[in-house]
């Protein structure tokens, strides 16, 4: 056989292109009207680009909340004070007091089963990092009592938040992969955080800069 006729025979053999239409059925490509060829693929473009641009949204909103609650436990440890955890907002201004970011958290914060992975990691890390310094056996101090459960089997709630500050300790991938896990156990358990941004404009008026879609 051929060079040509093979390559023929492999073309004749193909599948044709279906569509599956609104009741699940197949409907060959050449059936189809242009029209609607061209409207699925205008629609399944821009559904691609939603959903890439939602999962970012998502994802910086994370990123800000944990940077947040960071910067909180840093307050807490300058100040000497325990991290409180509940109903309630942070504004955050910056220097020359143009530019804000509100965080409302509408529940009380709970955690999810991250936490028992962030535990496990930590106390890893723990394990094969840790010396005989005295910075060292402090933080290994607080890892132990942070983990303490109570007689319900519950975590308390701040002192799991106190182990951010602890967040840069050390470059180890486990570490940074137990913080990871910490931080998705915290943001998992939070219901309802809202995080607002804005801005001043020229006018002095604090205009609210809007992640989500306005109308055209």
């Amino acid at each position: 056989m051929s060079t040509a006729i093979a390559e023929q025979s492999e073309v004749d053999n193909q599948e044709p292109e279906f569509f599956v239409n609104s009741r699940g059925f197949k409907v060959p490509k050449e059936q189809m009207a242009p029209q609607d060829i061209l409207k699925n693929e205008m629609v399944m473009k821009h559904i691609a680009r939603a959903k890439e641009l939602s999962k970012m949204h998502d994802e910086f909103k994370r990123q800000v909340f944990s940077d947040v609650q960071d910067f909180i436990a840093l307050l807490a440890d300058h100040y000497d004070v325990e991290v409180k955890q509940g109903k309630g907002n942070v504004t955050l201004t910056s220097f020359d007091g143009k530019s804000q970011i509100k965080v409302a958290i509408d529940d009380v914060i709970t955690f999810g089963p991250e936490i028992d992975l962030a535990k496990q990691l930590i106390n890893e890390v723990a394990e094969e990092l840790l010396g005989d310094k005295e910075d060292d056996q402090l933080l290994n101090a607080i890892i132990t009592d942070a983990f303490q459960a109570d007689k319900e089997g519950n975590y308390n709630k701040s002192r799991i938040l106190s182990l951010r500050r602890y967040r840069n300790y050390s470059d180890m991938e486990k570490w940074k992969q137990a913080m990871e896990a910490l931080d998705d156990g915290i943001i998992a358990g939070s219901t309802k955080t809202y995080i607002r941004f804005s801005q001043r404009n020229e006018y002095g008026a604090s205009v609210p800069i809007a992640l989500a879609s306005k109308s055209l």
